[in-house]
């Protein structure tokens, strides 16, 4: 009967161990050093606004795309106006969507889907832009998150 619970205790520990690496893996392919670029997608017949997040943002963003719940394939929205943020990435290349409550991942040979449910990342991303977007354009943009 001993070896029955060492042996169970230690496919836990096993299956625990296995679920921290996922996490350490999954966290490790997210962030990245090289600059990360926002662009706001807009189709107003103007270049859209565009900078670069800091270090301590690029932290934060990453850390908020983590906790985001894998929702099922689906489409970005094409709609005139207001098309969300684009989030570019150098190494990994990577092109990070996000729109109306969705967050689009795409990558050399996948593209994943995950819910922002409450909007905060996209949040985030315009208050990391606050410093570069026109006060009116903020203000409107604001008020528009969540609206979907």
């Amino acid at each position: 009967m001993r070896w029955l619970t060492k042996l169970v205790l230690l496919m836990s520990l096993s299956t625990f161990w296995s679920g921290c690496a996922q996490q350490s893996e999954r966290s490790a392919s997210m962030a990245t050093n090289d600059p990360v670029t926002v662009q706001l997608d807009m189709t107003a017949g103007m270049p859209p606004p565009t900078w670069q997040m800091s270090a301590t943002q690029q932290s934060e963003f990453f850390t908020i795309l983590q906790q985001l719940t894998p929702v099922e394939a689906r489409k970005a929205f094409d709609n005139l106006g207001n098309r969300g943020f684009v989030v570019t990435t150098m190494n990994p290349a990577r092109t990070i969507r996000v729109q109306q409550g969705f967050v689009w991942i795409i990558g050399d040979n996948y593209e994943r889907v995950f819910s922002d449910q409450h909007n905060d990342l996209e949040r985030f991303l315009l208050l990391s832009g606050q410093p570069t977007l026109e006060p009116a354009l903020y203000t409107m943009l604001e008020k528009g998150i969540g609206q979907n």
